[in-house]
């Protein structure tokens, strides 16, 4: 189970989500109970690493946690005869009720009687309740075994000290496919959660049309409590009296009030990823987006070759036998060096670590340079830390070479070039690029080729027939009719379309000053993180902040209505002054529909400007990249893991292919 640094990368920022996390705590240790019997947890594979964040291991053994194995599990008594409970954490699925039955079914009767209890999270379902029910496991059954059903409202995960996500990876094919507005539920009661512990946030300001639907239910919660008067309790005393079950009132059931007299946060902003769907086509070129590009960051942790880190990194234990497999690295703000680094562009971080590189080794030769007692006994208080900073420098000295050759490799230069040449209207709707038909022609995995089309489709507002059925016919052609369904589902979506009409995007790209040349290692602006191409929805998000409303016409032209309201701020609850550089304004942003690593550097690299008034939280449905993205509105179509998806193009020697042939003349 991944750890999460004790709780330390959640300080940091003005909002101390360490509460969130503290709140999950309690609740866990109130389901788990008293800790004077032995557990053991029955794990659904994928809560491993949401809940990891959220409990560590040496926690869980507190409660009396003795052992944890996964789903499916049989004769568990047997296999655990110390054990009295155990508990199964699943997500509420029919086919892993099946596998929970069948597990306390072939415990039960071999052995004496044991407590079963399935904790479902976020909550329970109807229908896998009834599945159970027919098994005759009930909430309060005594045959065939003691059993029990709960929920763990796990519903957000504080990743970082500045981002929250609802971990909900469906979320952008459940809303703007399957039209299923659960993620909207769940997050207009995150927010409501957010509320009972940081105050009323008093501007909520919208773009897009789910956004505003997510403000209709917050008005709607708000009404639920307080009817048609406005609320004078005090801050959070609404969102901490939600308790109950499943309704919209039960939004914060486990939260408790705020008690601080400031506003924690300013302003909410809440957009459609639809607004700005470039952003997360485009290929990323800073480190932390980079690394989640090439090898995938799940829960704050990624797996790298073993075999390329020295075995300081390794942290191998002396006698233990070699470990086997990809190496778990924890890639959050608890870690000084990746804080510093996970920001800048993939050209500024070789500098920096020779940088850190060079200060430490200076600081290794002091020991050679002490004089008496009181300068050795100094060099010796620092050394613990810089035995620790060392084992970081090469640690990402590792990851960031790993990353540089993925990078310094012809097709990823050419895939970077020719999104480039998309972004700058070289290719208009009715002509092929380049690039992909030579994708094509290689068979390269079908995920790239059709994010690449999908990024051509979406900087023209679609594609004009002729091209848009060659595009088609080619992907069919190539990979197999089976990828029918799969085309049909992006141009539902809206992301792989016709043509119907003129883009706005030259307007909005010269209003939002979109093109933008910078120093990669030096930056000044929030392109570098495309090496020249602002992401749109943070230039959005910059304009929101500091207007708020009323849009003016080039906001207008972005797709889904705009909206801002104010909330009364109740009584106890001081409304902040006029924010400085020294007293920033907090602004949450909520994404619906995912967001990238590269939008939340964009949102750090303004929140850390000396001159900043503005500090901000990202909430979001989940994080995503290009690949995933992608692959979430695929069917019967082979996923590609993002390591997968870059191993593939390598040679036996790590090396890119051959090199490109020369662009065809014509292939139409």
């Amino acid at each position: 189970m991944a750890t999460a640094s004790g709780g330390v990368h959640l300080l940091g920022s003005k909002l101390n989500l360490s509460k969130v996390r503290d709140v999950a705590r309690e609740e866990l240790k109130k389901i788990l109970g008293k800790n004077d019997t032995k557990k053991v947890i029955v794990w659904d594979e994928t809560l491993i690493g949401p809940i990891g964040l959220i409990a560590e291991v040496p926690f869980l053994k507190e409660q009396g946690v003795y052992k944890m194995v996964r789903l499916p599990a049989y004769d568990l008594p047997e296999q655990y005869p110390e054990a009295t409970e155990f508990y199964f954490f699943v997500q509420p699925r029919i086919k892993l009720m099946e596998e929970v039955i069948e597990s306390i079914r072939s415990s039960s009767r071999k052995t004496a009687r044991r407590k079963y209890t399935v904790v479902f999270v976020p909550q329970r379902s109807l229908h896998c309740v009834e599945k159970l029910a027919e098994s005759k496991l009930t909430h309060g059954a005594t045959v065939p075994a003691e059993f029990y059903i709960t929920d763990f409202h796990m519903d957000m995960l504080p990743l970082d000290s500045d981002v929250i996500s609802l971990d909900i990876n469906t979320a952008f094919k459940d809303l703007y496919l399957e039209e299923d507005p659960a993620p909207l539920h769940q997050a207009a009661k995150v927010i409501c959660k957010l509320q009972s512990h940081f105050g009323v946030i008093p501007k909520i300001v919208t773009k897009g049309h789910l956004a505003l639907r997510v403000a209709r239910i917050l008005e709607r919660m708000r009404r639920e409590m307080f009817g048609n008067s406005n609320p004078q309790a005090a801050p959070g005393a609404g969102a901490a009296g939600m308790a109950g079950g499943g309704t919209v009132a039960a939004a914060a059931a486990s939260s408790a009030p705020a008690k601080d007299s400031t506003t924690g946060i300013d302003t909410l902003i809440i957009l459609d990823r639809t607004v700005d769907l470039v952003t997360p086509l485009s290929t990323p070129l800073n480190y932390e987006a980079l690394i989640d590009e090439i090898y995938g960051i799940k829960y704050t942790s990624a797996k790298f070759p073993r075999e390329r880190f020295q075995e300081d990194v390794q942290q191998v234990r002396k006698g233990a036998p070699p470990p086997q497999g990809p190496l778990g690295v924890v890639l959050n703000s608890g870690e000084k060096k990746f804080a510093e680094l996970r920001d800048i562009h993939i050209n500024a971080v070789p500098v920096k670590l020779m940088e850190e590189t060079k200060k430490i080794t200076k600081e290794y030769k002091e020991r050679h340079d002490a004089k008496d007692m009181t300068e050795l006994r100094h060099f010796v208080k620092k050394l613990p830390y810089m035995q620790v900073t060392k084992t970081s420098l090469s640690r990402h000295t590792t990851i960031a070479e790993l990353v540089k050759d993925v990078c310094d490799k012809d097709f990823f230069v050419e895939n970077i070039y020719a999104e480039h040449a998309m972004r700058e209207d070289e290719y208009g709707p009715d002509k092929p690029v380049e690039y992909i038909l030579e994708c094509l022609g290689k068979g390269e995995p079908v995920a790239k080729v059709l994010r690449l089309m999908c990024l051509h489709s979406v900087l023209n507002n679609g594609l004009k027939p002729k091209l848009f059925d060659y595009y088609r016919k080619e992907i069919l052609e190539r990979y197999g009719y089976n990828h029918l369904l799969s085309l049909h589902n992006l141009e539902k979506a809206m992301i792989l379309k016709q043509l119907e009409t003129r883009s706005n995007l030259p307007a909005i790209k010269k209003h939002f000053r979109l093109l933008v040349s910078v120093d990669d290692k030096k930056p000044t602006d929030i392109s570098y993180v495309f090496s020249g191409y602002a992401p749109l929805s943070i230039r959005l998000i910059q304009e929101l902040a500091e207007r708020g409303g009323p849009y003016d016409e080039f906001v207008q032209l972005l797709p889904g209505p705009g909206h801002h309201m104010n909330q009364p701020i109740p009584k106890g609850q001081e409304k902040k002054k006029r924010p400085t550089s020294d007293n920033p304004q907090v602004v949450l942003v909520f994404f619906l529909g995912g967001c990238s690593y590269s939008e939340i550097s964009a949102l750090r690299f303004l929140s850390q400007r000396e001159d900043a008034i503005t500090e901000y939280i990202v909430g979001t449905t989940h994080i995503t990249n290009g690949t995933e993205f992608v692959n979430s509105l695929l069917t019967d179509t082979p996923l590609y893991s993002p390591s997968k998806l870059y191993d593939n193009q390598l040679d036996d020697n790590g090396q890119g292919g051959a090199a490109a042939p020369a662009p065809p003349t014509s292939r139409r």
